[in-house]
């Protein structure tokens, strides 16, 4: 019985050891390809916070044809950067998959051999239960023997013990591990639509430059001249915004409306909230908005920085002004629906994943800054609106072409978020 014993713990160690031992280089040539992708993620990540601050630098500086050109170009190449650490990020998280695919296996390979293991020593514990006491002292010339091989039973059945918890830890340990991979699985999904989402925001950027050559010609004069235009359209429109809502906004039931307190909204974009244009009447909006108050607040948001829904609710409408030649206005937007009577647009986007109709939840992506429609820069417009107050009409003036817009009674977003 002692030899029966340790030639299945010889055996049972054997099986559990060689799998280790075949991964183990396998495992170091992956930990490897994983630390250099981390490497290019963070060298990537370098480069685009360098490119933004680049165009941070020159919002500010006065519009030639020559700047915004180089400012397009420069978002381009960010764009393109953005695109290339999408792509980083789905190898990455290929390669762990990669290893969890391989930690499944090896704990696999490791339930086989305790399952073994652990057959082998049950039948050695069934062979000496079949053996009646005297049968088994009979088998020994000396009393010790017997003894000896009573201890040696008795270990066995200690080991069964000890291999059920074995078997029981590394059964939790691979469900752990086949979740984390599905988990990875729909964080690849997501990278790879994400990917796609760029693709489409960038070629809008050149497009965009596109545009802009064609219609200057590349031409100092004809740019300032389509400068000039574009703010006269743009204060005509805007004076026609600030009306109606002047008037949506005494239909406002305070008493409808979710207390005012924070928390009530999320924040639209995740990290660093940087408002560049607050509620109200702002130093900014007594020269940007005909002296009116803003109707919501602004953030700074480089192109294709991902966008939150701000609460849970219905996506209402969405739209796109630039769809209207002239129509200086949201240009991409969204208008989400709440259950708290409250509404939210978030303007000049450059991508629109919401889609009218359905049901959002708070923080789900519903789209991509921008900055089409009238906007000095890439940034986020968000506003809130009573929901009763909402109303969707075409632009009574004279020679629009502007179709659709939303108006509203306007709340202030910071009483809420």
């Amino acid at each position: 019985m002692p030899k029966l014993k340790c030639h299945i713990k010889f055996g049972s160690s054997l099986l559990l050891i060689i799998p280790l031992l075949v991964s183990a280089a396998s495992e170091t040539e992956l930990r490897s390809r994983m630390e250099i992708q981390q490497q290019e993620i963070k060298k990537l990540e370098e480069e685009i916070t360098a490119y933004q601050k680049t165009l941070s630098e020159t919002q500010n500086q006065s519009k030639t044809l020559q700047s915004e050109v180089t400012r397009i170009e420069t978002q381009i190449k960010k764009l393109n950067t953005d695109m290339r650490l999408t792509q980083n990020r789905i190898k990455a998280t290929e390669l762990e998959i990669e290893e969890l695919d391989g930690a499944i296996v090896d704990h696999e390979n490791r339930i086989s051999a305790q399952q073994k293991a652990l057959a082998q020593t049950l039948q050695a514990v069934y062979q000496a239960d079949a053996d009646s006491m005297m049968e088994v002292l009979l088998q020994h010339e000396r009393l010790s023997d017997f003894f000896g091989n009573l201890e040696s039973i008795q270990q066995l059945e200690l080991s069964i013990h000890s291999d059920l918890q074995n078997l029981r830890e590394l059964k939790i340990a691979l469900e752990e591990e086949r979740n984390s991979r599905t988990k990875k699985h729909d964080e690849l999904s997501n990278l790879n639509r994400e990917l796609q989402y760029r693709r489409t925001i960038e070629e809008g950027a050149k497009q965009s430059k596109s545009t802009l050559l064609s219609l200057t010609k590349n031409q100092e004069s004809r740019f300032q001249q389509l400068l000039k235009e574009r703010e006269t359209k743009r204060e005509v429109m805007l004076a026609e915004i600030q009306r109606v809502e002047e008037e949506l906004r005494g239909l406002i039931d305070p008493s409808a409306l979710p207390e005012t307190r924070a928390g009530v909204l999320g924040w639209p974009l995740k990290g660093s909230i940087l408002l560049t244009q607050s509620y109200g009447n702002t130093p900014d909006s007594k020269i940007l908005y005909n002296g009116k108050p803003h109707n919501g607040i602004d953030l700074r948001a480089s192109i294709g920085t991902p966008l939150y829904a701000a609460e849970s609710g219905e996506v209402w409408e969405t739209g796109d002004t630039d769809k209207y030649p002239g129509c200086l206005s949201y240009g991409k937007w969204i208008l989400i629906k709440h259950t708290n009577n409250l509404a939210t647009l978030y303007a000049h986007l450059s991508h629109v994943l919401a889609v009218r109709g359905t049901s959002v939840a708070r923080s789900d992506l519903i789209g991509y800054t921008g900055d089409t429609g009238y906007a000095t820069g890439p940034h986020l417009h968000f506003t809130v609106y009573d929901a009763s107050t909402v109303q969707f009409r075409a632009s009574k003036i004279p020679g629009s072409n502007c179709q659709f817009l939303p108006y509203g009674g306007f709340v202030n977003p910071l009483a809420y978020l």
